[in-house]
C-alpha cells in the first residue's frame, strides 16, 4: 500500500459530502464541550479523544471517504446520486 492510501487526504475534501459531515459534527461537538460553565475545563480533552480523534482516523483511513483520491487525481465517487432510485420516492396519492 503506498503511503497516500494508507493517510488519505484530499485538498478538495470540501467536496467530499461525508467529510464535511464528519467535519461539522466535530465543530458542533467543539461548541458544546468547550463551554466551561456546562462542560468543565476538561471539554476540551474529552473532544479530542472522542470526537477529533475518532473523526480524523475516519478520515483519512484506507477506507476512508477520500480514499480514492490521490495526489494527481481527484475522485468523488460518494456523490449522492443524480437520478434518485425508485425505492426510494413516495408514492404520490
Amino acid at each position: 500500500m503506498r503511503a497516500h492510501q494508507s493517510h488519505a487526504r484530499c485538498r478538495h475534501w470540501f467536496e467530499h459530502p461525508v467529510a464535511v459531515a464528519r467535519l461539522h459534527a466535530c465543530w458542533l461537538a467543539w461548541q458544546e464541550l468547550t463551554a466551561s460553565a456546562t462542560c468543565g475545563y476538561t471539554g476540551p480533552s474529552v473532544w479530542h479523544r472522542d470526537h477529533l480523534d475518532p473523526c480524523m482516523a475516519q478520515l483519512r483511513a484506507s477506507s476512508g471517504p477520500m480514499a480514492g483520491c490521490t495526489k494527481g487525481e481527484h475522485q468523488v465517487d460518494h456523490r449522492m446520486p443524480g437520478i434518485v432510485p425508485s425505492a426510494w420516492r413516495v408514492a404520490e396519492s
